[in-house]
């Protein structure tokens, strides 16, 4: 009898898996390879997973929405004044000004995150229009996307999400009577609750771990998660380069 498999993709875990295995061999600034064979990807865990198996679909879980912070700037000049001297980064810019010179700092700070939030907003419109490129192209993989991340406009930095954690364990529950198993690409042990339950519903998981050049285990997965699946794919390095179209020399 063929099982049927389901492989749920933790996105971000991926794509920063991929950035420490490949550093320097494809270009960050494109979010993922260009030239990348998802579906063959998600059809050889499939294969090592279960090698009597049908892949059934590929589950790719991303962030829905971005958020900033600060959500907006006052027009008010006291308000927006008062909002960028009680950032600890900005603290030094503002030292001995007062007045017109202080508004005029202020007004520098203030268009320089207006670009910052615009450069931002454009990124993440890229990284969508790359998730809508791979899933048209592949029709086997669908992007289920879940909750926001906060980007901070005075560190640009950003922060953590735990929607699209969420929203994969639950559909890893919630979709359980249409697999036989489920191959989960992540290294999150907060997926520990959620594998439990499916497999205590009759359930094979199977977790994917990818190998560095020198053989050894990319140090992302969890442990806990680990133990718990029924067992482990490897995929190496070379196998894992050649399905992302990645070169040598590419930068």
């Amino acid at each position: 009898m063929t099982k049927r498999c389901c492989v749920f993709v933790d996105g971000e875990n991926l794509r920063h898996g991929i950035v420490d295995l490949f550093r320097g061999q494809f270009e960050r600034r494109d979010y993922l390879p260009k030239n990348a064979n998802w579906e063959k990807l998600f059809a050889d865990f499939a294969r090592q997973a279960c090698p009597e198996g049908e892949l059934l679909r590929t589950y790719w879980y991303t962030i829905q929405h971005l958020d900033f912070f600060p959500y907006r700037i006052s027009k008010d000049t006291v308000e927006r004044n008062h909002l960028f001297r009680r950032q600890k980064d900005l603290q030094d810019r503002f030292e001995g000004l007062s007045g017109d010179t202080l508004d005029a700092e202020c007004d520098k700070i203030a268009e320089h995150i207006h670009r910052r939030r615009q450069t931002m907003q454009n990124r993440f419109d890229g990284w969508i229009a790359v998730q809508n490129g791979i899933s048209q192209k592949h029709r086997s993989i669908e992007y289920r996307r879940a909750g926001a991340i906060t980007h901070n406009l005075f560190t640009d930095r950003l922060g953590g999400e735990k929607a699209v954690d969420v929203k994969l364990a639950t559909d890893l529950i919630v979709l359980r009577d249409i697999y036989d198993v489920a191959i989960i690409v992540s290294g999150d042990q907060d997926y520990v609750p959620a594998v439990q339950v499916v497999k205590d519903a009759g359930k094979t998981v199977v977790n994917v771990a990818f190998e560095r050049r020198n053989g050894q285990l990319h140090p992302g997965g969890a442990r806990r998660l680990n133990q718990l699946t029924d067992y482990s794919v490897r995929v190496s390095h070379d196998d894992l380069k050649t399905y992302l179209g990645i070169e040598d020399g590419n930068a």
